[in-house]
């Protein structure tokens, strides 16, 4: 399977098919990384992406094996032939290991819808499942729960 990161900012699509497939089934997709461009700070990764709920969660481990923070993506999947799609909608949510977070980016979907790059239907929709994630932080994360099923894959 062919897996293509589309980004608005900056307007990219990236092939991340040499990403290592852990699991994949009609709800998730486990996957192991290396980060696109060599960074100083983070070493390796891995996400799970929750095709239904539009959300996927990475951990971020530096040279240590040290788990830096947990990244969450509000995304959009298509599959098109043989290929998945993975629609970055701008907000993203970091949880530190302190269970300290951060949400980013309101100000690019904001600045996106604005100037007409993005539909009002798609801004709702990034919003809608920024709320869905906020309310899973707020009750345990539980998506982080289903995520560690499967870390030492």
């Amino acid at each position: 399977m062919k897996i293509i990161r589309k980004r608005y900012i900056p307007e990219e699509e990236i092939d991340i098919s040499g990403d290592i497939i852990l699991f994949h089934n009609e709800d998730i997709l486990i996957t192991k990384w290396l980060p696109i461009h060599k960074r100083q700070d983070i070493v390796n990764g891995m996400s799970c992406l929750f095709f239904k709920e539009g959300i996927k969660i990475s951990k971020m481990y530096n040279s240590d094996n040290r788990l830096l923070y947990t990244y969450c993506d509000i995304v959009r999947t298509n599959i098109k032939d043989d290929t998945l799609i993975i629609e970055d909608l701008l907000l993203d949510v970091v949880i530190y290991p302190d269970k300290t977070y951060k949400v980013l980016d309101i100000d690019e979907l904001i600045e996106l819808r604005k100037n007409n790059k993005i539909s009002e239907d798609l801004m709702l929709e990034a919003l809608s499942k920024l709320n869905y994630l906020l309310n899973d932080i707020y009750n345990g994360f539980t998506l982080d729960v289903l995520e560690k099923r499967f870390w030492e894959v």
